[in-house]
């Protein structure tokens, strides 16, 4: 298999017994470390057959923000809607994963929140977003709501390819701790959006 890095898109050759065929594997980069997400087969073949959502969003979410809730839970729901709309994002609710991808491939969604269910890494949402070339994954902000894992756990969050855990715990304080987090994201990130923009990338 020919491996095309995203992050400075050297070419390079993995034997094709070297990669489980019914596993999500990452493989980095020789050159600059990247690391590039390849699906198992199947996985692949159903993310590419979930079409374009044909939901047509109104009038009133343009030129606003959007921010996309990815889970059942109507309480968690209900708690972070009024906070995340405070930050001036337009929320929008997903009850599951297919349709969350369809949105997804229609709009561009800034904040995506996911809700815990099972194995995030086997998320067929963030299945789809680590696919996503890296310019424009990193200008999604993605949290995993999480009834186990400590809110900011960065090393945790890095392992499970999230911008941030948020402890449902501490759901009632998510727009201080989001507000925080997406500016130090964005602060960090800024000269790399900023030679992006200027080489046309973005």
């Amino acid at each position: 298999m020919e491996i095309t890095c995203k992050g400075c898109g050297s070419k390079f050759i993995i034997p094709d017994e070297k990669i489980p065929k019914d596993k999500t594997v990452k493989i980095k980069c020789p050159k600059c470390g990247e690391k590039t997400v390849i699906e198992p087969e199947n996985d692949e073949m159903e993310i590419e057959s979930i079409s374009y959502s044909d939901e047509v969003l109104s009038d009133i979410y343009e030129d606003k923000r959007l921010a996309l809730f990815v889970g059942e839970n109507k309480e968690i729901l209900e708690k972070i809607l009024p906070k995340i709309e405070e930050m001036e994002y337009k929320l929008i609710q997903s009850e599951d994963v297919r349709d969350a991808v369809r949105k997804l491939r229609l709009y561009h969604f800034d904040l995506i929140l996911i809700e815990e269910k099972g194995d995030i890494r086997e998320n067929m949402v963030m299945k789809y977003l680590n696919r996503l070339p890296m310019a424009i994954r990193r200008k999604i902000f993605v949290v995993f709501l999480s009834n186990n894992f400590k809110t900011m756990d960065q090393m945790m969050a890095y392992a499970l390819s999230v911008n941030l855990i948020l402890n449902l715990q501490d759901v009632e304080k998510v727009k201080d701790i989001l507000y925080n987090a997406i500016k130090k994201y964005e602060t960090f990130y800024k000269p790399f959006f900023d030679i992006m923009k200027e080489i046309g990338k973005l």
